[in-house]
């Protein structure tokens, strides 16, 4: 029993390693608006939440830790600390609010479905923003009026990726976590 478990663990961590990968891979897929870039981030994040749950959250601080130790996974290639000090600060740091926030989508008896995914994913936005807004008005001495527009100006960019990252998950990875993750977890007593 407790080898299955550790095999079920094991399974987890390298799908939460992968998850972490593909956010990274995202901000390398940029389209430069202003001070803060369009990415895909957000899709990879919500997609991430919307298989795993609010575990998703863990590979948004495996993100956050590989790029802070000098992984180039940030946008444009930027590492370390200095993201901390810059226009997108909030943003990052409210990834795994915004990934816990999405991922409870996956909860309760009716299981995953598009309006779930879209009502928790734009709790998750809410986060993000709010937090987002918060780095800007710190980090780029911006009105809270005009870092509160900046941060929802995404929402119509990341409310497509909120979609697509619902009907990918609804048609492909939700159920492969179901048969594969789940299903696993419960034979082996967890």
């Amino acid at each position: 029993m407790t080898r299955a478990m550790t095999a079920v663990e094991t399974r987890r961590l390298v799908r939460l390693a992968v998850w972490a990968s593909l956010i990274g891979l995202g901000a390398w897929i940029a389209l430069p608006v202003g001070s803060v870039p369009v990415t895909l981030q957000t899709f990879f994040i919500f997609l991430a939440a919307f298989v795993e749950g609010p575990a998703a959250a863990a590979a948004c601080g495996v993100y956050l830790l590989a790029g802070l130790l000098g992984l180039p996974v940030f946008t444009g290639g930027r590492v370390g600390p200095a993201l901390l000090f810059g226009p997108t600060a909030g943003f990052a740091l409210a990834f795994p609010l915004m990934a816990a926030a999405a991922g409870l989508a996956r909860g309760g008896a009716a299981g995953l479905t598009v309006s779930k995914c879209l009502l928790f994913g734009l709790l998750g936005l809410l986060a993000l923003y709010f937090f987002g807004a918060l780095g800007l008005m710190a980090n780029m001495n911006a009105s809270a009026k005009g870092a509160f527009w900046l941060a929802f100006s995404f929402l119509p960019a990341d409310g497509a990726k909120l979609v697509c990252a619902a009907l990918v998950a609804m048609r492909v990875g939700a159920g492969r976590s179901l048969k594969t993750g789940a299903a696993s977890e419960k034979s082996a007593g967890g």
